[in-house]
């Protein structure tokens, strides 16, 4: 089994003055975009939102046209709360009485609810940090990166709710600007496949479709082409597309089904089982499986090909998956459990090579991802894993933690029904305090065939790293 003591620092990188680009000089990479969001959010606080009520002078009002007013405004709760105030006390103690009594049964409902159905408790945004595969979600400037698949374009979603898509050789001021109302809290987006310009974001709202165009510019304010939302299926925390673009699968932990929608022609289809909600999906390359993740031990992988049926599976006792990731080829599924810093291996076999009985898939441990200390300083690495990445020729995997700033890379060596790792590099930051926040592979391109690992870290700045 692998093990973190064997890592060895990177290769050595080029000398270049800007930091952002460091990497194993490939003049290619010199026309990627040089991001650091830290400074566009300073210089665009775009995450800054104005509500008009601030700037007008107080008047007297009513109770009751005030509670009216508060529920167009803000709607029942504040209204409720309104009708609660200490004002609406001393001005009309039988209508604060009369919500004292509502808040109170509304109450006892709600406890009742929780007991019965725990999952459908208030999803707040620290919630959704725990679940999503940012690290530090809720703090950092980059909350997701998304890779066009045909064309250079990079989409990286910022902590202010605006997602800016950057091509060769573009920087802040030539960015194009996806800014919505009705985009926040974004916890992820995918580039549709075998499409060239619409990008889905998901978020607490639900789904925004972007057709993108170069038109669309900071300070002004757009509207998706299209939007879904499901009413149980909020917020939207995991979003993935089949390889030919044709379904979205979406998963949000606050609802237990996961949900297939055929955006062409406006229809969706859940996937009911009993048990916690969902948190992750990963959709294999070659079409053929869907895993899900829920927010409690269980796991299920869906066959796509034989109607949706699924495969259950328990990880480890007090914990939930946090990471996975597929195979290019699609034979092999990783994942980590929050609650253990061992990294998993589940086989998947096409089913017309062996027979069903003995296609038998087993859980496999191979890597041990316990923290230890990699130089003199005694820098630590390891411990419970964030996020998993595979690059798009199956030879590397990155692998970065929650609690631990460095980047765990193996080389994977993939046959046909077999799977070998071992431990090769590591990545860190300009400071010991950067870590890294998102990560994930370029795919490969026509005229680009090298692995180039993009890294978001905690300071916003957004770095490429060219693997041979």
């Amino acid at each position: 089994m692998a093990a973190l003591s064997n890592l060895k620092q990177c290769p050595p990188l080029s000398t270049q003055p800007d930091l952002a680009l460091r990497h194993n000089h490939i003049p290619e990479l010199e026309r990627y975009p040089r991001i650091n969001l830290t400074g566009e959010l300073q210089a665009n606080p775009a995450g800054q939102r104005f509500y008009g009520g601030q700037s007008f002078v107080p008047v007297d009002e009513g109770v009751l046209k005030r509670i009216t007013r508060t529920f167009f405004d803000g709607g029942f709760w504040e209204s409720l709360a309104e009708a609660r105030s200490a004002k609406s006390r001393e001005q009309a103690p039988l209508v604060a009485q009369a919500g004292d009594l509502i808040a109170r049964l509304l109450g006892l409902a709600t406890g009742l609810k929780l007991r019965i159905f725990p999952h459908t408790q208030q999803l707040s945004a620290e919630r959704i940090a725990q679940f999503v595969e940012t690290r530090d979600w809720l703090n950092s400037d980059v909350r997701f990166l998304a890779w066009n698949w045909h064309f250079f374009n990079l989409a990286v979603a910022g902590v202010d709710d605006v997602v800016r898509i950057y091509c060769k050789n573009s920087n802040a001021a030539s960015a194009t600007v996806l800014k919505s109302p009705s985009q926040t809290q974004i916890t992820c987006m995918a580039w549709r496949p075998l499409c060239a310009a619409e990008i889905v974001i998901g978020c607490r709202q639900g789904l925004c479709f972007w057709e993108v165009d170069s038109s669309l510019h900071l300070g002004r304010t757009n509207a998706p082409s299209k939007a879904f939302k499901h009413p149980a299926n909020l917020p939207v925390t995991s979003l993935q597309w089949n390889k030919d673009g044709t379904q979205l699968a979406t998963a949000s932990i606050g609802d237990r089904a996961i949900i297939i929608w055929q955006p062409d022609n406006g229809t969706m289809q859940p996937l009911k089982r009993l048990g916690p909600p969902g948190s992750l999906l990963k959709w294999s390359p070659d079409n053929d499986w869907l895993f899900a993740a829920t927010v409690d031990r269980v796991f299920r992988v869906w066959n796509c090909q034989r109607q949706w049926t699924a495969e259950r599976w328990v990880c480890g006792p007090g914990g939930y998956v946090q990471a996975a990731c597929w195979s290019p080829c699609g034979r092999f599924l990783l994942f980590v459990s929050s609650a253990e810093p061992i990294l998993y291996r589940l086989q998947f076999v096409q089913q017309s090579l062996l027979s069903s009985s003995a296609d038998e898939k087993e859980i496999l441990p191979i890597a041990d991802l316990n923290a230890c200390s990699i130089d003199a300083n005694r820098t630590l690495i390891g411990g419970p894993a964030q996020q998993l990445a595979w690059d798009p020729h199956g030879n590397y995997l990155v692998v970065t933690f929650k609690s631990t700033n460095c980047i765990a890379v193996f080389r994977t060596f993939v046959q046909k029904f077999d799977l070998q790792i071992s431990a090769a590099y590591y990545l860190s930051g300009e400071t010991a305090a950067e870590h890294p926040s998102f990560v994930c592979f370029q795919p490969l391109y026509k005229d680009n065939d090298r692995s180039v690992l993009t890294i978001a870290w905690s300071s916003g700045r957004i770095q490429y790293y060219a693997f041979d």
